[in-house]
């Protein structure tokens, strides 16, 4: 029979990987492409968002200028306002729509002109601009497989749980690392520090009693991490991370 402390790492890493999008933490954040559909055709615009629990904020680029959006996502639906000055009037936009994984859709409502559909994705990372001939010399690369910086497939085991698959994307600067966690259950922020080849990193995941702190902790080595993941102190797993290819 599985113990306590197992059980509770199993709840614990149920949420974080199976868990509905509204536990998310920041799973918006972001730049994001949005389609609209209209009696004059389809129009394209950019819409930035940051997510903070279920509050979200951004910007909306149209071809009226960049217009401050407000609003929260929860169990999956997004909605967001924002109004804009036409002529000495001001025109109230309403947007509300699914979020599913990297893609949104939904209607926009544009005051009492109508209602109209829209589609969205998130946008594609910027390419990196070309190396110049004065660039600065690339780091020296930490011994192990330059360093914590990059993407990284995770392979958590825990008792009860069996083998729960997760990614993560990671920046190093100097000692400080941060980075996003990804899973079924969505997304959380993860905040830490490598030094040399020990990386530690920490993030917390909601449960039905409250948000749980989640420590991990790992070497890196010639085939990637390995180390152990701690559930506040009271239960404990393995993990790995591969580079990802």
């Amino acid at each position: 029979m599985m113990g306590i402390k197992p059980a509770i790492a199993a709840a614990s890493l149920a949420f974080l990987f199976v868990a509905a999008p509204a536990f998310a933490q920041g799973g918006l954040t972001g730049n994001w492409e949005l389609t609209l559909t209209t009696p004059q055709g389809s129009n394209t615009v950019a819409l930035s968002l940051k997510q903070e629990g279920e509050k979200v904020t951004g910007d909306l680029n149209t071809p009226m200028g960049s217009l401050p959006v407000t609003g929260s996502s929860s169990n999956g639906a997004l909605t967001l306002s924002a109004s804009v000055e036409l002529q000495g009037n001001k025109l109230e936009l309403g947007l509300a729509g699914k979020v599913d994984g990297d893609a949104l859709s939904g209607t926009v409502k544009f005051g009492d002109f109508g209602e109209f559909p829209f589609s969205g994705k998130r946008a594609a990372a910027a390419a990196a601009p070309a190396a110049s001939s004065a660039a600065a010399p690339a780091p020296t690369p930490v011994a192990g497989g330059g360093g914590a910086n990059g993407k990284w497939d995770i392979v958590f085991k825990v008792e009860g749980a069996g083998d729960l698959p997760a990614s993560a994307t990671l920046r190093q600067e100097s000692d400080q690392v941060t980075g996003v966690l990804s899973s079924q259950g969505g997304e959380v922020q993860l905040k830490g520090t490598m030094s040399g080849n020990s990386l530690k990193l920490a993030f917390s995941t909601p449960t039905p009693q409250g948000d749980l702190s989640v420590t991990m902790t790992g070497e890196l080595g010639p085939s990637g991490f390995a180390g152990k993941a701690s559930f506040g102190g009271l239960a404990e797993a393995n993990w790995t991370a591969t580079r990802a290819k």
